[in-house]
């Protein structure tokens, strides 16, 4: 994973942000995320694993399983939230925005800009963080 520049770092014209797209859009990424997550349970019960797992590792191995679904229905909370939101209800870009450290992720969040998909590499050399 690469560091990317924060938001902060980018410049931000001034101009608003409507509310309901902005909540479309963290719906969005919820669902994405949970996506991820689900790839990350996925990978890790391909694992393999001693024959004797600690009790608490497991645990914790299944709370992903609890980040899953928290992040699959606030995706659908957010998504559901954003069609009942006002549409003329306007936020300032900058300082909404600027709090946020991943580029990436601001972008995405931007309604004016056009959302990047997180693509999974299927080749290519694995890097452990």
């Amino acid at each position: 994973m690469t560091d990317l520049p924060s938001i902060a770092s980018i410049p931000i014209e001034r101009r608003d942000l409507p509310l309901d797209a902005l909540a479309a859009r963290i719906g969005d990424e919820l669902d994405t995320l949970a996506r991820l997550s689900s790839e990350v349970q996925r990978a890790i019960s391909l694992c393999h694993f001693a024959d004797h797992t600690d009790a608490a590792a497991i645990r914790g191995l299944q709370g992903i399983d609890r980040i899953t679904q928290a992040l699959e229905d606030l995706g659908r909370l957010m998504s559901a939230v954003s069609t009942e939101m006002p549409q003329d209800v306007k936020l300032h870009a900058v300082p909404i925005l600027s709090r946020l450290r991943l580029h990436e992720l601001a972008t995405n969040l931007d309604p004016e800009m056009q959302r990047h998909e997180v693509q999974q590499e299927e080749q290519g050399e694995i890097q452990w963080f």
